[in-house]
């Protein structure tokens, strides 16, 4: 992940807001990446988090179920089909 935020315009951490885990991700991340969002569900995504960005970084806690993921990258796909 560390790697990945240095790379990305935008960094998405996916997982619960009281996941210790999840949590230091985001921290991480956002020390590496300022343009960092923790969100636990894709409608918390914004669309100007992603204009006139073109590298997306997402990443999840270990406990953040598969099924949630998919549905922020859908929506974050949705928002940038266009770009």
């Amino acid at each position: 992940m560390k790697k990945l935020a240095k790379e990305v315009d935008v960094m998405i951490i996916i997982g619960g807001k009281h996941s210790g885990n999840t949590r230091r991700l985001a921290q991480i991340s956002k020390a590496i990446n300022p343009e960092t969002y923790h969100v636990e569900k894709a409608n918390e995504l914004k669309r100007e988090w992603f204009e006139e960005k073109e590298k997306i970084g997402v990443s999840a806690g270990a406990s953040t179920p598969d099924w949630i993921i998919k549905e922020v990258v859908q929506k974050i796909e949705e928002f940038t089909k266009d770009s």
